[in-house]
């Protein structure tokens, strides 16, 4: 028996479990969530209520909010919740009907004769962005989706994902008066916490503008009710807190290529001092719909197997991912860059204009 398989079986005992690996008949007027992560799981009643959701994580640590005694915790709350909505007299509510194949993005590329074989959930990002731009509506900050607590300045336990681990000196947490071991009981629409999830639910429901957001805690025993005053912009965080997320090759401008980025010493700088950043170009975008960012990035002599040690000026660079992202979220579509590359051991500087 696979380890844990027993406490998980008996955790959701009560539960029909469905394991969701193709999104192209799920309905996304009934089910969101963060669809740039690599695994989450919500509690819901069929009526389309969710109840919580799971799998959140920060900036720096992919699995850090994932493990299995938090999810059977979890499963195991949760009961009570279900069995009170159970008790109140409720009807389905009827809601249009979105499957994620029939985005309309998707949908023209079928009609084109494209075979779509499955619906990634990064897929629902990119079509949604796509159609955004073609509508006219998209907006730089709409990236900055299911914002991480600490943007509140909020850090969680992992495990018992509800209780406050610490309050960032001068935030908008500790000005509200949140203080580390306190219980988040409730956040804005989020009536019930108990996961990472569910904060970033509330948070990313909430106006990107500046607003008061709405807190129940239990500290030292009893139950308060707080307000969060944030600014405009809240939101936003800088490009390397934002580099994980997948959403960021939907950015414009791009570099127009990529690859590894380098141990520490691995390509030293001609006079023998490591770089703080080296990254090997593996590949240059000069295929598909975005081919005019890898050409324009070759013709300004850019060659496979070049160390690239800075970007427009910028040399501490933490991966190509924040690379991406910063010149994504920091840079204009027509500027002009320089990128700086050891060819051959020897330094050499590019220029040229980032493209749409």
């Amino acid at each position: 028996m696979v380890r844990g398989s027993k406490q998980l079986s008996e955790a959701a005992s009560d539960y029909v479990c469905v394991r969701v690996t193709d999104m192209s008949r799920i309905d996304l007027n009934e089910i969101e969530f963060d669809f740039d992560l690599t695994f989450a799981a919500l509690v819901m009643h069929p009526d389309g209520t969710v109840y919580h959701r799971y799998g959140g994580r920060g900036p720096d640590e992919p699995n850090g909010y994932l493990s299995l005694e938090s999810l059977c915790r979890l499963l195991r709350d949760s009961i009570p919740e279900h069995r009170a909505h159970e008790a109140r007299a409720h009807r389905r509510k009827k809601r249009k009907v979105l499957h994620a194949i029939d985005l309309p993005v998707l949908r023209r590329k079928r009609a084109r004769g494209q075979q779509i074989d499955c619906v990634h959930c990064h897929t629902i990002n990119d079509a949604r962005h796509v159609q955004a731009q073609l509508d006219g509506s998209w907006r730089r900050d709409d990236v900055f989706a299911y914002p991480d607590p600490e943007r509140i300045g909020l850090s969680l336990d992992h495990e018992r994902q509800h209780i406050v681990r610490k309050v960032k000196k001068g935030s908008p947490a500790a000005k509200a008066g949140i203080k580390a071991g306190d219980e988040l009981l409730a956040v804005g629409e989020q009536q019930s916490v108990r996961t990472l999830s569910d904060v970033q639910w509330a948070l990313h429901r909430a106006p990107f503008a500046r607003n008061r957001l709405a807190v129940r805690i239990r500290s030292e025993g009893r139950e308060r009710s707080l307000v969060l005053r944030l600014k405009s912009g809240w939101k936003r965080c800088p490009p390397e807190r934002f580099a994980w997320r997948p959403t960021k090759w939907n950015l414009t401008p791009s570099p127009g290529f990529g690859g590894p980025t380098l141990q520490s010493g691995a390509a030293p700088a001609g006079n023998g001092q490591p770089q703080a950043f080296r990254m090997r170009v593996d590949y240059i975008v000069d295929w598909g719909e975005n081919a005019h960012r890898g050409r324009a990035a070759r013709a300004a002599g850019l060659k496979i197997g070049d160390i690239v040690v800075g970007f427009a000026g910028k040399r501490d660079f933490e991966s190509f991912d924040h690379l991406h992202a910063w010149v994504g979220l920091t840079l204009k579509a027509g500027q002009a860059v320089t990128i700086d590359v050891l060819r051959g051991g020897k330094p050499l500087t590019l220029r040229y204009r980032l493209p749409k």
